[in-house]
């Protein structure tokens, strides 16, 4: 909005439409060298935001770069502003570590402790990924297409299936998941600066499902809040008598054209 202004008063865009209202005393008030501090100053965050409350395209990875980059670019009690209200949590830093660009970013970031507290989750998130995929193939391979009761039956003592594997295995799985992960860190020869769904989905292994559930959180709720105001503009006075089914339907066409 003060970009807006500011562009407005230079061009002179701002006299006239003043002019035309009769409020011209009201550029006597315009401190332009004092709007164009502001400007500055609020740059960074307007850039963060735009960043994160991107629709199509993963962003709870840049959460913690988007705070480290900030605190490069303020100082003072602004900077201190945002160190207190600018809550990291561990999944934010454990999405930034499956981005193979910011792993190493990832590293120089955060200390010992939370870099192998960032390591101990993402395999705990491996092996639990790797035991539900194992038991949904024996699931799929053993079982005819089940009637209605047998599928219930089924569910009911896939549990007892999934806790059997992993006291079974709990060893191996340990020491097989960190080394997927530890792997996956180190690996210099893995592409960076692509695009990052693409690297994953040409990716194969027990990382794979992670970085599907975890990517798939968007980091704010900036997408949900436009789905909202379209949906507003869309279910108006005029078409109060669409059905539920047709308003999903217009606003995932919305979305996703």
């Amino acid at each position: 909005m003060l970009q807006s202004v500011n562009d407005a008063l230079r061009s002179g865009r701002l006299h006239d439409i003043l002019l035309r209202r009769n409020e011209l005393r009201y550029l006597n008030n315009i401190d332009c060298e004092l709007l164009e501090d502001i400007i500055q100053l609020l740059k960074p965050f307007d850039e963060a935001t735009r960043h994160l409350s991107t629709d199509h395209t993963p962003t709870l990875h840049l959460v913690l770069p988007t705070k480290a980059t900030l605190l490069r670019f303020l100082k003072g009690k602004l900077a201190q502003a945002v160190e207190m209200k600018f809550k990291v949590h561990l999944y934010h830093k454990v999405a930034t570590a499956l981005s193979p660009s910011l792993r190493s970013f990832l590293r120089k970031t955060l200390n010992g402790q939370e870099y192998e507290e960032v390591i101990s989750t993402l395999t705990a998130l491996t092996e639990t990924a790797g035991t539900e995929e194992r038991v949904r193939g024996l699931v799929e391979k053993e079982d005819p297409p089940p009637e209605q009761g047998a599928t219930e039956v089924h569910n009911f003592f896939a549990s007892c299936v999934e806790e059997e594997e992993r006291k079974e295995d709990s060893g191996d799985m340990e020491s097989h998941g960190r080394q997927l992960v530890l792997q996956y860190m180190s690996d210099t020869k893995l592409t960076r600066f692509q695009c990052l769904l693409d690297f994953w989905r040409e990716m194969s292994g027990g990382l794979v499902p992670v970085a599907k559930r975890l990517l798939a959180i968007p980091a704010t709720s900036t997408p949900s809040e436009r789905s909202f105001s379209v949906a507003g503009r869309l279910i108006e006075e005029r078409r109060s008598t669409l059905n539920t089914e047709n308003v999903d339907a217009l606003l995932f066409l919305h979305s996703n054209i």
